[in-house]
């Protein structure tokens, strides 16, 4: 039985004012583990790090490298020229700068294949496979044959979210499974996905998978329950941007997962809520939702295409206090033409919903790869969204003026949100 080892990026990011944290679980290679372990093969999941990038895969027949953002690429190329592999073992890739970029990661990582798209089912086919020929049969793959790359047929995404086995938290150290991070608690919680995919067009968002799909309420419900009982968690955060989007699912959902007696808290777009949505999530034991609001800017919002309004965004805050549940303010600094004038909007907003709002997360804009409005020609900038002193358009004046209207948003935040 052929030995399999996923590597995934180690990525610290410097979230809330300069705490240099761990963000969420590798779930990308969790998710193509517990597809293979389900078919009986033997997989390890080992993260390379800046600090520890070097390593010894003789072990392995199949090596995979998950490049799950262009900010983590260079990092990914770096271990694959610093480790040493086993003679004709098969080199793969996955993740979205390979979907995006595919020749140049098959080229500069000297890879076998690079998958694209939702890699479950190719990477069981991947290992089953015997040679080039069988190779050759398989969806959604790039693969090199005589220093020729050959693509085979498109691979459809995977629609019956339940025929997926749980992700393999059991290959990770509990540390990165149960963590202290819900709302203003201490509740030991875990992280889950309910959903994929995103029906919404926004131009800064490198997620252009647009079928949205649900997994079902007994299978979230199984999930959890395990995590009960394998972690003893105390609460739950939904990591996936839209699982509210689609009200009738998510009532069940929320509805099910209610007798669990857990806290938990999920994201949310301002436009999918409604008082009966929230006094359900609110019966079920949700406690915070993480609204991405972007910017109190009715221009920045329009140019951004969020599709929302500054009145939708008051709406939901004063709605989601009303019922009883904590609302997190996401903040996006920076997008093209961001100005003073626009800063103070956004600032005023904060101000207007400051009795609403129970904590203030601020990122910064930069291009990221995949996103509508990312350049056709080549850039280089830094693909980090807590990279604040950068701003990555714009004249010299442009720029400055952004850097000084940010720093009057910080000031204010810290000052007003020390949450």
């Amino acid at each position: 039985m052929k030995k399999i080892c996923l590597v995934y990026p180690e990525c610290y990011e410097v979230a809330k004012f300069g705490n240099k944290r761990k963000e969420f679980l590798p779930f990308g290679v969790m998710y193509l583990a517990s597809a293979l372990e389900k078919e009986n093969y033997d997989v390890k999941i080992v993260s390379t790090s800046n600090d520890n990038n070097s390593f010894d895969f003789t072990l392995f027949d199949i090596v995979g490298f998950s490049i799950s953002s262009s900010l983590s690429y260079p990092l990914i190329k770096e271990t694959r020229e610093n480790s040493i592999f086993k003679p004709n073992s098969l080199i793969i890739a996955g993740g979205i700068h390979a979907s995006l970029y595919p020749r140049e990661v098959i080229n500069e990582l000297d890879c076998d294949i690079v998958c694209i798209g939702e890699g479950e089912r190719t990477i069981v086919e991947i290992a089953k496979a015997s040679s080039l020929d069988d190779i050759s049969k398989i969806k959604g793959i790039y693969y090199r044959k005589d220093n020729n790359i050959y693509i085979t047929d498109k691979r459809n995404d995977i629609n019956d979210l339940d025929n997926l086995a749980f992700p393999a938290r059991h290959l990770l150290p509990k540390e990165d499974i149960v963590m202290e991070r819900l709302s203003n608690t201490s509740l030991p919680i875990a992280h889950v996905l309910f959903s994929r995919g995103c029906p919404y067009r926004c131009n800064f968002c490198a997620n252009q998978n647009h079928n949205i799909r649900y997994r079902s309420k007994d299978n979230i419900k199984e999930e959890l329950e395990l995590l009960i009982k394998d972690y003893n968690i105390k609460g739950f955060c939904v990591v996936d941007d839209n699982f509210l989007v689609n009200k009738e699912k998510a009532m069940e959902i929320i509805k099910e997962i209610g007798k669990l007696n857990l806290k938990w808290s999920t994201l949310a777009r301002v436009d999918n809520v409604d008082l009966e949505l929230l006094k359900e999530l609110k019966n079920s034991g949700c406690i915070e939702i993480k609204y991405g609001v972007e910017s109190g800017s009715q221009k920045m919002l329009d140019l951004m295409n969020k599709n929302i309004t500054v009145d939708e965004i008051k709406k939901a805050f004063k709605l989601t206090k009303y019922v009883g549940i904590n609302a997190k303010t996401l903040i996006m600094h920076g997008f093209p033409k961001e100005d003073y004038n626009t800063t103070k909007e956004t600032i005023a907003l904060l101000e207007d919903l400051k009795m609403y709002i129970s904590r203030v997360g601020l990122t910064y804009f930069t291009y990221l790869p995949g996103s509508p409005i990312y350049p056709s020609e080549k850039i280089s900038c830094n693909t980090s969204v807590y990279c604040e002193e950068q701003v990555p358009w714009g004249s010299n004046e442009e720029k400055e003026e952004v850097l000084e209207a940010r720093k009057l948003l910080v000031k204010y935040i810290k000052k007003n949100f020390p949450n």
